[in-house]
């Protein structure tokens, strides 16, 4: 007998799934046997990094924050970004810190600074910069702005790694191939033509009345809090101090021009003041010199280009080892 459409039950309403914040707030009261074991690895590596290498900190507080909050079914995927990722880097700092102990570097230490001074008509353009902009006794709203942008290379470009990974492991790759190369030529660079920055370069003639590049970031950091700057210092170093050419703070800040490319528009436009603010702000805080910008815009440049070319025949472990999943929708 059928049954007529006012006898039939009324369905259920479907019960609301708990937000993340109140999932994370009941495992943090109740903690499972799966997050006890997150937090004691995670304490581990802290204590680990911390009295092996302080400048190893940095990276203990990554792989923490991924132990912490990845999900246990993208685990694989995470290892097998994370390893590569962190290896790359931490070759490429290890190899860069024997760069100044060649012949070459007490002998060509200085040869960026004298092409600059040739460039630009016997002075270098951070002098011009500060002499006209930089006040030490009354600091400016743009040099703190410039400050941070500098300070902002050791957050957004892992963070775009990261979010890369998450939503777009192909595109993932393709960031991590180009890094892989930009940070190898970067390498060859900085032992071919090891240079002292402009705050470490000599002064055009030996006077005491010859203007001299101020390191800018310094009284900045002075006035915001000394023991922060010095904290931080400690945990990212400064593995060579001669590393200046190619600007690496600058070819991976315009890597993100590059990845920003099949986003929208805002994204697009947010990619490039990001980058030009940086290459603003390594030459006038005495960071970098132009040649140092244009170089490691141009490593940058072959490097995305070689990483979607011959480098996927070549490096096809990638493809196979990180999962692939849909694009989804691209942000606007």
């Amino acid at each position: 007998m059928p049954i007529s459409p006012s006898s039939r039950p009324e369905p259920e309403p479907p019960s609301s799934a708990p937000s993340w914040t109140e999932q994370l707030a009941n495992e943090m009261r109740h903690p499972s046997r799966a997050t006890r074991i997150r937090m004691a690895v995670a304490v581990a590596l802290i204590v680990i990094a911390f009295f092996s290498n302080r400048q190893f900190l940095g990276w203990g507080l990554v792989a923490t924050l991924a132990v912490l909050v990845i999900p246990l079914g993208r685990a694989r995927s995470a290892v097998a970004a994370l390893v590569p990722y962190a290896g790359i880097w931490f070759i490429f700092t290890f190899l860069r810190s024997l760069a100044d102990e060649t012949a070459l570097a007490q002998r060509v230490n200085t040869v960026a600074a004298e092409i600059e001074r040739w460039i630009f008509n016997g002075e270098l353009p951070t002098i011009r910069l500060q002499a006209r902009f930089y006040d030490p006794n009354d600091l400016a709203i743009w040099d703190f702005y410039l400050t941070f942008i500098h300070w902002s290379y050791f957050l957004i470009p892992h963070a775009v790694a990261t979010w890369l990974w998450w939503k777009h492991p192909g595109r993932f790759q393709h960031y991590l191939r180009a890094m892989a190369m930009l940070l190898t030529l970067g390498l060859i660079l900085y032992f071919v033509l090891p240079s002292n920055p402009p705050w470490m370069a000599p002064e055009s003639v030996n006077t005491p009345g010859a203007p001299t590049v101020l390191r800018i970031m310094e009284p900045i950091a002075l006035q915001l809090g000394g023991g922060l700057y010095e904290a931080g210092y400690q945990i990212v170093g400064e593995s060579n101090p001669i590393a200046a050419m190619p600007s690496i703070h600058m070819a991976i800040t315009f890597l993100l021009v590059f990845v920003a490319r099949d986003c929208g528009r805002w994204w697009r436009i947010a990619a490039w003041v990001y980058s030009l603010s940086m290459g603003l702000a390594l030459v006038y805080l005495g960071e970098h010199y132009v040649i140092d910008i244009i170089a490691g815009c141009l490593v940058t440049a072959y490097g995305w280009h070689a990483a979607g070319t011959w480098m996927l025949r070549v490096f096809p472990m990638f493809r196979r080892v990180i999962p692939q999943r849909g694009t989804g929708q691209q942000p606007n």
